[in-house]
């Protein structure tokens, strides 16, 4: 034992002597033909050639700056804007509503057919003339001719307006000077009902104790820079439980409403160049469906498909949730979302939520040009959901512990439908996601396509876990394929696997960095099985590199890979105290038995050692080891012994000289598997 022992010694000194240099790329050690491919790993194949991971400059939305980092940030004012003041993507200063036009009836289109109104006018005989108008606008609006126009002069308008017999074209001289205001809990301060289909709301604003502005089973109904704000409840809603009701918002401002900024249920819904913020919370009313939220939009099927599609629209300072999507359909392009706060625990702070409902298909999310930000536990939750995001980025997820808050914070996650288990299933495409708090990108019990996706610099969260994508088993195996993507600067694990297939393609894993709690862990990639449920994970590397990771740059755990065409390199040991540090390890826990496969793959400069095998199967063919202190080493174990099949083609050695490979024994304990992932929120989002 003694003369092994000095022999493993002596062998080990010489190793590390020959890799005091860096070794010189055309050393010639491994110089056989090995595969080309079209892109580097961390770079996508485009039909612009090869894209690096993350948003390229562009594909940044409009309205949007790239940043020089692979990501966008919205051309927005820096500070909070004043009441009644707005900006959407692209613009830099703060603006009003809608200009105060000059004269009487500001800008609205006079014509033939228009009712006047003016709240000032003393006379006992309005005729909704110019010259003799009407004092109320529901006067107007009950005398109005078949899309007539009701011109409102300033004034503040104590009514509650329903619009039902026919449509009308409501047209205030701008926001700042007209205002409809509603006095009674309860009420709706401007209602659009049946028959009233393609009536028009222009430049005015609408306050009041109950509901702002109510549509309901009317179609083509449309607002345009509209001020709805401090209602005592919800700002606007959109309900087609009876027919089909459809409405467009277009430059319109939603802010200090109660329990929601906007409902729509049942309904089709459009919002351009519009904002909702700072809605405040309903409290003191627990048969209320809104009491304790403060959400910004929320989006429900009942009887048929609701839908809203949002484009350069700005979400900002709301809480639990900014839209979910209930069995809905969705789609945001060009819009922002953020600082979405933390409630309670069914109220998260996520930034946009897909979910399944009971008796209708899954919900579906698009995302394009867009940036979500600052939101407090996900920016974008999927829940037996449908998903494509595009040109996005993610970024500054998760705030910290709130009280009864376990401080999560993820940028994206897909999980089952909590109703009958279907999976989602998700597509991203050239997003970035940055300083997420504990996890980048969460896959668990669903499928994902991933291209061109960059997960960079995670935040520490969990004291014990944190991970840059995490894909694991949920109610089923979750199916994941990376593509030309980078994972760099996380901590815990770069990329987790557990109980689930994981296959990545010309990808990146780069600096990860130990837990902070106890400078443990720091890998590549973790791949792992779940005893408890008798799953092994799975993962394919092909083209990939991993580079500069503590403790393991590819972790096996009972658990089956194949490595091709992959470089290992550089992986620098445990931080805490210099152990470990090898570029792939294969782990028998007693589970049951890991196998990997390593073909036409280099791994170079590991701390220890190139191959660690703790009664596993491994093969190798056609790999080159380069300046490895021990080439390949296992542990000495009669009860799980580990098994090596060279299969021809192996190079072993540093600087132009090159040794035989063998497979060196050792006592050294393998390091740990990861602890299960944390749960992630209760809430159905």
């Amino acid at each position: 034992m003694r003369k092994e022992q000095l022999a493993l010694s002596l062998l080990q000194f010489t190793l590390l002597a020959a890799c005091a240099q860096p070794p010189d790329p055309d050393d010639g050690a491994g110089t056989g033909a090995a595969p080309t491919f079209p892109c580097p790993p961390g770079a996508l194949e485009t039909g612009a050639g090869c894209e690096p991971a993350g948003v390229p400059p562009g594909r940044c939305g409009s309205g949007f700056a790239p940043d020089g980092a692979q990501g966008c940030v919205p051309v927005l004012p820096e500070e909070a804007g004043p009441p009644g003041q707005m900006a959407v993507p692209g613009e830099a200063a703060w603006r009003e509503v809608a200009p105060c036009g000059a004269g009487r009836w500001g800008g609205a289109p006079i014509d033939e057919t228009t009712e006047f109104v003016d709240a000032a006018y003393a006379g006992a005989d309005s005729d909704g003339t110019e010259a003799r108008p009407w004092s109320t606008i529901q006067d107007a609006i009950d005398n109005a001719a078949e899309g007539a126009l009701v011109a409102i002069a300033e004034g503040s308008y104590v009514e509650e307006l329903l619009i039902s017999r026919q449509p009308v074209r409501l047209w205030g001289r701008c926001p700042a000077r007209v205002e409809i205001v509603g006095p009674t809990a309860g009420g709706i301060a401007v209602q659009v009902d049946r028959r009233a289909s393609a009536t028009e709301i222009h430049d005015l604003a609408v306050r009041g104790q109950g509901i702002g502005l109510g549509v309901r089973n009317a179609r083509d109904v449309v607002l345009e820079r509209v001020w709805i704000h401090d209602t005592g409840d919800v700002g606007l809603l959109a309900a087609g439980l009876e027919s089909e009701t459809s409405l467009t918002v277009r430059g319109a401002l939603v802010e200090h409403t109660t329990g929601a900024g906007m409902v729509v249920a049942d309904a089709a819904v459009t919002l351009e160049g519009t904002v909702l913020r700072d809605i405040d919370l309903a409290t003191g009313d627990p048969g209320h469906p809104f009491d304790g939220h403060a959400m910004a939009v929320q989006v429900e099927s009942f009887e048929r498909r609701a839908s809203v599609t949002a484009r350069s629209v700005v979400i900002e300072r709301v809480g639990g949730l900014g839209i979910r999507f209930s069995g809905a359909d969705g789609v945001v392009e060009d819009s922002v979302v953020r600082d979405v706060a933390w409630l309670a625990a069914d109220m998260p702070g996520a930034g946009l939520t897909a979910t399944h409902i009971r008796n209708f298909d899954p919900g579906t999310l698009t995302v394009r040009g867009s940036v979500l930000e600052r939101n407090h536990t996900a920016a974008i939750a999927m829940i037996g959901a449908e998903a494509t995001i595009e040109a996005t980025v993610v970024r500054d997820t998760g705030s910290g512990p709130a009280e009864d808050d376990p401080g999560q914070g993820m940028g994206l996650y897909a999980e089952p439908s909590r109703i009958d288990g279907r999976p989602s299933r998700v597509a991203l495409r050239h997003v970035l996601v940055e300083r997420s708090r504990e996890r980048g990108v969460v896959v668990n019990g669903s499928d994902a396509e991933i291209d061109g996706l960059l997960v960079r610099e995670l935040v520490p969260g969990a004291p014990d876990y944190g991970a840059g994508i995490e894909i694991a088993h949920d109610q089923r195996r979750a199916n994941v394929r990376v593509r030309g993507s980078a994972v760099e600067g996380s901590y815990g694990t770069g990329i987790a696997v557990f109980g689930a297939d994981a296959a990545l393609d010309s990808t990146v894993v780069r600096d990860t960095r130990p837990l902070p709690s106890n400078q443990d862990f720091g890998r590549g990639v973790n791949v792992q099985s779940l005893p408890d449920l008798g799953e092994r994970g799975s993962a394919r590397l092909h083209n990939v590199l991993i580079e500069r990771n503590n403790d393991g740059g590819l972790f096996l755990s009972d658990s089956d890979a194949t490595v091709e065409s992959t470089t290992i390199a550089d992986t620098l040991g445990r931080a805490r105290d210099g152990t470990n540090g090898c570029g792939i390890i294969a782990y028998n826990n007693e589970t049951g038995q890991a196998n990997v496969l390593v073909r036409d793959s280099v791994i170079e400069r590991s701390a220890a050692a190139g191959i660690y095998n703790f009664g596993a199967t491994v093969q190798i063919a056609s790999t080159t080891f380069t300046c490895e202190p021990l080439d390949i080493v296992r542990y000495v174990d009669e009860r799980s012994p580990a098994v090596y099949e060279d299969l021809g083609g192996n190079v072993c050695g540093c600087e132009g000289r090159t040794i035989d490979c063998r497979a060196e024994p050792t006592r050294i304990e393998p390091p740990r598997a990861l602890p299960p992932p944390p749960p992630l929120p209760e809430s159905e989002g």
